[in-house]
């Protein structure tokens, strides 16, 4: 009898161990499941990225858009905001950095205006119409570039950094203006790797 008294007294403390564990297993399950559904809710403080591929559109300067917007140097680079209206205009490679918080007063409507832009009409690489006013309510960046322009081929990695970034967020046009008296074709060689088709 002192026998089975001693089982029992040695199964008792194994018992309260086991449900005390399963109580701290069950405590931290729901502690992650929180902080996991914290991290993904909108209106969190989480930064939420894209990731599109990161390819955009390309076309070629068939409506005198480097007389329109009066493009002496490439690339130059216009960023449009959701009205229509230009809050960035440069000459010369732009960086990923630099176009951010334009991009992003762009975005959220707190940009400067610096006056409406010219409208145009292309046909995309991808046989698609593009009329720059349908794009009102969206953010584009103008892309005024050219194969044998070696800022040009300096820029194309940031704007894609921007695209793989923001996706859908925003519109680019890369707009080719016969730099050297190129065809679609040797602008795919050189930047089909960006080009949306």
């Amino acid at each position: 009898m002192s026998r089975k008294r001693a089982e029992i007294k040695s199964k008792k403390p194994y018992r309260k161990l086991k449900s005390s564990h399963t109580i701290v297993i069950i405590v931290l399950l729901i502690v992650i499941v929180l902080i996991a559904s914290f991290m993904i809710l909108p209106g969190s403080n989480q930064s939420i990225v894209v990731e599109s591929d990161g390819k955009w559109l390309f076309a070629m300067d068939t409506d005198n858009i480097q007389s329109k917007y009066q493009a002496t140097g490439i690339p130059t680079l216009v960023i449009i905001d959701k009205n229509g209206e230009y809050i960035f205009y440069n000459s010369g490679a732009q960086t990923k950095q630099k176009l951010d918080p334009y991009i992003d007063s762009a975005l959220d409507g707190t940009a400067e205006s610096y006056g409406e832009v010219p409208d145009f009409t292309v046909t995309t690489f991808d046989n698609q119409r593009f009329t720059l006013s349908e794009y009102k309510g969206k953010v584009v960046i103008l892309d005024i570039m050219g194969v044998g322009c070696p800022p040009c081929i300096i820029q194309m990695p940031e704007l894609q950094k921007i695209k793989k970034e923001r996706g859908e967020d925003i519109t680019i046009l890369s707009i080719d203006v016969y730099y050297s008296g190129e065809s679609k074709e040797d602008v795919v060689d050189v930047f089909g790797e960006y080009i949306k088709r």
